[in-house]
């Protein structure tokens, strides 16, 4: 009776939620006005990028010609979905799936009254006010570069070569692999140097990015990965971050670095301050003043530049190449042209010109005026300037910890952890990955976060996915340490 009870349950919440979820979907439908077929010779705005800056751009552009705007407003990304990238790290620590941080552009575009085409920008001719897409040449009438920013390996072609880097969900994947591969290939080995090169992870880069991946990844290692291999002692285990200046969070209040870096020692990561990694190997990595780590997995998240389609452009540039713009957002020599984020070299009169951050928050927030000037200028209005404002920032530590400054607010610990995912699990784009995300959360909160690797690469035909996937025999038969009982070290066992 009771598998009967609770099959019957099951079936009436199957039934519920899927009857909740064909009434949202129709009224989704019906509410939404979708792209309007443009008359012939009406003005076309083109948005290169669906990130952040972009997609916002898009999104107030649509509404503007959902309520009247006579232009076209076309979308162009290399992929169909935005992607939510300040959760990105969190799939490389198996934390969240990597369908959860993802929604599809076409929804978007459908509901808020643009268009959208998948395809790679491969140049931007300015004078002939045209950009080539996937072959084609795609006219414009006024042109928003949101193309954001590729990582910056500062020419060194052995970092480029060898280290992992964190900009794309391929990049997260592989990351989470390649993690996953070190533990079960440590667990196998007989060689105790290179048992040590495999349990030996590097993260370099001081910034949000690598402080947030390096403290996951601790997470993600002791609540997960040794309770899962027995025979690996906490002990075997090193992470380290490294960055070449002498503090975190360079350009945020210093607060924020050092609270950051005294938290992050006391959960047992090693910090490397105020020393540049010089090579990366196959085996590890060097720094300026002689020190190697031995190490098979070097993470890369030490700074970014602008995409190589804007370097192409002969435009002027800031110190770090991205594109100069106006207070009204657009390039001096070219006004139909306009670029914000990570594009744009926006600066600061109060702060002696230092420019705007290129993050997330700063597109987000000249979304607005880029969208306002393009619809002044197609109308003859006076155009807006862009005022910078940082309400502050939130940089999350691991499970349970982190640091925020929010205003005058200083918070550190659960606290600043909660805000953290409070905030941006308001601003994941999409119900349906918003509830994902919680549950992927709820889960690793409350159970074992050991994450299966995942196998992204196609059987060959004829090939047993269970033989192709069988370790060596020499692997098989390795004698093995003795294992211990699996358990939660504890955060001084993994100093």
């Amino acid at each position: 009776m009771g598998v009967l009870r609770g099959l019957r349950t099951a079936s009436l919440v199957a039934a519920g939620a899927a009857a909740g979820g064909w009434l949202w979907t129709r009224a989704r439908s019906e509410r939404k006005a979708g792209w309007r077929q443009m008359p012939p010779g009406a003005p076309r705005i083109v948005i290169l990028g669906a990130g952040f800056g972009g997609l916002t751009t898009a999104i107030e552009l649509g509404k503007q010609a959902q309520a009247g705007l006579r232009a076209e407003v076309l979308l162009i990304d290399r992929v169909n979905f935005h992607l939510f990238t300040p959760m990105l790290y969190q799939v490389a620590t198996g934390l969240v799936e990597p369908g959860h941080v993802a929604y599809p552009a076409r929804l978007i575009a459908q509901d808020y009254g643009f268009r959208f085409r998948e395809g790679t920008v491969e140049a931007i001719d300015l004078d002939r006010r045209q950009v080539t897409v996937s072959g084609e040449a795609i006219p414009y009438d006024r042109l928003v570069l949101a193309l954001g920013s590729v990582t910056n390996y500062f020419g060194n072609a052995s970092i480029e070569a060898h280290a992992a880097s964190l900009k794309t969900l391929g990049d997260a994947v592989a990351i989470r692999n390649r993690v996953l591969d070190a533990f079960e290939r440590a667990e196998a080995t007989r060689d105790a140097q290179e048992r040590k090169r495999l349990l030996t992870f590097v993260v370099v880069g001081g910034g949000a990015t690598g402080i947030e991946l390096v403290s996951s990844l601790q997470t993600l290692i002791r609540n997960g990965l040794l309770p899962g291999y027995p025979r690996i002692e906490a002990s075997d285990v090193r992470v380290v971050l490294a960055e070449a200046g002498p503090r975190l969070l360079n350009g945020m209040d210093p607060w924020l670095g050092e609270t950051a870096a005294r938290r992050m020692q006391e959960h047992g990561i090693e910090l490397l301050l105020g020393n540049p990694a010089t090579e990366v190997s196959e085996d590890g990595i060097a720094f300026k003043d002689g020190q190697r780590i031995e190490s098979r997995t070097v993470i890369w998240a030490a700074g970014v530049r602008p995409s190589p389609v804007t370097a192409a452009l002969e435009v002027e540039r800031g110190k770090d190449g991205r594109l100069v713009v106006t207070p009204e957002l657009h390039l001096s020599a070219y006004p139909d042209v306009y670029a914000l984020g990570d594009c744009a070299w926006f600066p600061i009169p109060e702060d002696s010109g230092r420019p705007a951050p290129p993050n997330a928050q700063t597109a987000v927030r000249q979304a607005p005026v880029v969208a306002g000037n393009v619809a002044a200028s197609l109308c003859g209005e006076p155009q807006d300037i862009y005022l910078y404002s940082n309400e502050g920032n939130l940089v999350a530590l691991g499970q349970g910890d982190g640091v925020a400054l929010v205003g005058p607010a200083r918070l550190e610990g659960f606290p600043a952890w909660v805000t953290w995912r409070g905030f941006y699990l308001a601003q994941l784009m999409g119900f349906k990955n918003r509830l994902a995300v919680l549950l992927d959360w709820t889960s690793a909160y409350f159970g074992n976060r050991l994450a299966p690797r995942l196998d992204l690469t196609p059987t060959p035909s004829g090939t047993s996915a269970r033989a192709a996937d069988r370790p060596p025999n020499e692997t098989q038969s390795s004698p093995l340490p003795p294992p211990r009982e699996a358990r939660k070290p504890s955060a001084a066992a993994m100093r």
